[in-house]
This record gives structure tokens, C-alpha cells and sequence, in this order.
């Protein structure tokens, strides 16, 4: 039988907004939702993937050499080019580049293997009551492996949070919660139809999973994108928080600002982003949203707030 393993895109260390104290964020590569503001390109796919940045590239060669599918190639200027056709993203050129022009974005780890490298930052998490998150990405589309970590982590006492846009089959994925210590739960609208429209999928399976994690009895943070002209209207977060009274172990709902962050990985994968002409809320607005949202979440015991404006804390 063959070792359990995941794929992983990206493991950053020193995290400070993914969960309390100082974090290692883990990030799980294949997503069932296909957001038009993803900041996380590269986590959607379940296939690796070869990102090029030419601005970063010198022109040494390595890869045009030692590609084994021909997807480098030189043009009649001299010129490499990059025929993404032919590549089966084995990663070899990332290996090679010297400057990091070409990465690699998905990578086989075993539980072991990735363990490891949460543990090496265990003296952070001890001193910060910190510990690991696993974000994606879905980590949840990878549930058998999640679990097999999360067990670990366990094992070794270090918290575990979950970042998930709640996109799985809760029955694969339901052995994973009794491991879990937080939830943080993307809600991106209440509207099924407008859901479709902004992530490709419906949001019934979704939120039919939040109610059933929330029935389980694990803590959770709601968390909305608010992107404008998309999902930021008073009558989206207003049913956002409605739905959010109904169930006991969301206490908080937090307001993520849209930004543009991740607009230089659609260029660098070769894809087109659909927001340019959209442009980040001011803060005017988030506050008003927070309010809004209040209304219904303060009366009883439950809150709403701005990530970069009232703690959750306070």
C-alpha cells in the first residue's frame, strides 16, 4: 500500500492573522469554488502548476537545456518561451532557476514529511500560544490526509485552526473536527444564485455544512470578503448575521476588506483577473457594515468585526 500523502503550495511561517498568537499557515492545493477575487491562484487547481515571472528571469538557459516535455523553447528573436501545452509541471526548471523566475506550486508531502515541518516551529507556538492553520486552497477536499496530520498535531498538543471556504463532503471530511480547535468559515453570500455567479458553485451544500460543524460543537469565526459591487450590501451581511444567530458556536463575524494582492499570480500563471476595475472598500464603509451586522449580533452575545479596525477581542 502506498504512504498517505498531500499536496501542499505553500507553507508560510510567522503568520499573525491566521488564528491567535504567531501561526504556520498551511496551505492545501485544490479548491471546489473558483472566486473571481482569489487571492490564491495557485491553490485551485488540484494539479501542480509552473508559475513564470520573465522580470525575474536572466536568460542562463537551464531550463530550455533540461526540460524533458520541450515546453521551453527559443523563438526566432532568441527569445525563450514557455508553451504551457506541453509542460507536465515536474518542476525541474523550478529546481534549476537560479533566480526563482520559474516555481513550482504544488507539492507531494507525507504526513510525516509534513509534520516536520510544523513541529520545527514549535517554540513559537509555545511562547505565543500560537500553532498551525491549514488554509488552501480547500484543506477539507484533502480530508483523509488532514486528518492523518491533524491526529499528529494532536498528539504533540499543538492548536490547530482550519481557514475553509466549507467546500467538501462533510461525511469524509467530519472525523477531521473532532481535531480541530478553530474554524475559521467563509461565508462569500447568502444569495444562492449570486453565490453561483461569484465562486461558480451553489452555496446550499455549504452552508448546510456550517450548520452541521456547528452542531458538532466547534468554535467558529464566520468570515465575509466584503468585495465591492459583489456581496457588500446591507442586505447580504444583514442575512449573513441573521443566519449566524441560528447557530451557537459561531460567536464572532469577521469583515475581511477586499484587496489586490494577489494580481501579480494571475499574471506570473498565465491567467486573466476579473476584478481589475474593482477597487478596495475605504473604511467609511467596513465600519458600516460592522454596524450593520451588530444590529442583529450584539443583542445576543455575539459580534461582528473589522479586522483591521475593532479586535474581536475588545
Amino acid at each position: 500500500m502506498s504512504e498517505l500523502t498531500g499536496r501542499i503550495f505553500n507553507i508560510q511561517k510567522c503568520s499573525i492573522r491566521d488564528g491567535r498568537g504567531m501561526r504556520t499557515t498551511v496551505f492545501f492545493k485544490g479548491c471546489g469554488l473558483r472566486c473571481l477575487w482569489c487571492a490564491n491562484p495557485e491553490g485551485i487547481s488540484f494539479a501542480p502548476e509552473i508559475s513564470l515571472n520573465p522580470v525575474n528571469c536572466m536568460g542562463c538557459g537551464f531550463c530550455l537545456k533540461k526540460c524533458p516535455a520541450g515546453a521551453v523553447r527559443l523563438d526566432d528573436k532568441g527569445a525563450m518561451q514557455y508553451d504551457r501545452s506541453k509542460c507536465n509541471a515536474c518542476g525541474l526548471c523550478a529546481q534549476l532557476c537560479p533566480t526563482e523566475a520559474r516555481k513550482q506550486f504544488g507539492k507531494e508531502y507525507t504526513v510525516e514529511g509534513l509534520f516536520r515541518r510544523i513541529y520545527q516551529d514549535r517554540f513559537y507556538f509555545e511562547h505565543s500560544k500560537g500553532g498551525v492553520t491549514f488554509s488552501g486552497g480547500e484543506a477539507l477536499m484533502q480530508p483523509e490526509f488532514l486528518l492523518a496530520v491533524c491526529k499528529k498535531c494532536r498528539e504533540y498538543k499543538i492548536h490547530v485552526a482550519i481557514e475553509t471556504c466549507g467546500c467538501g463532503n462533510y461525511e469524509r471530511f467530519a472525523p477531521c473536527l473532532d481535531y480541530i480547535d478553530f474554524i475559521y468559515f467563509d461565508i462569500k453570500h447568502m444569495d444562492e444564485k449570486m453565490h453561483q455567479k461569484i465562486t461558480g458553485q451553489s452555496n446550499v451544500h455549504i452552508l448546510e455544512n456550517l450548520k452541521r460543524i456547528s452542531e458538532h460543537g466547534n468554535e467558529i469565526c464566520v468570515r465575509t470578503p466584503v468585495v465591492p459591487g459583489w456581496n457588500d450590501s446591507d442586505e447580504n451581511i444583514r442575512a449573513t448575521a441573521e443566519f449566524i444567530t441560528l447557530h451557537g458556536s459561531i460567536r464572532r463575524y469577521e469583515l475581511l476588506a477586499y484587496h489586490k494582492l494577489g494580481i501579480n499570480k494571475y499574471k506570473i500563471l498565465d491567467r486573466q483577473y476579473q476584478l481589475d476595475d474593482v477597487e478596495e472598500p475605504d473604511i467609511v464603509h467596513m465600519r458600516h457594515l460592522v454596524d450593520t451586522a451588530n444590529e442583529i449580533l450584539l443583542p445576543v452575545g455575539k459580534k461582528c468585526f473589522y479586522n483591521s479596525e475593532n479586535s474581536a477581542d475588545e
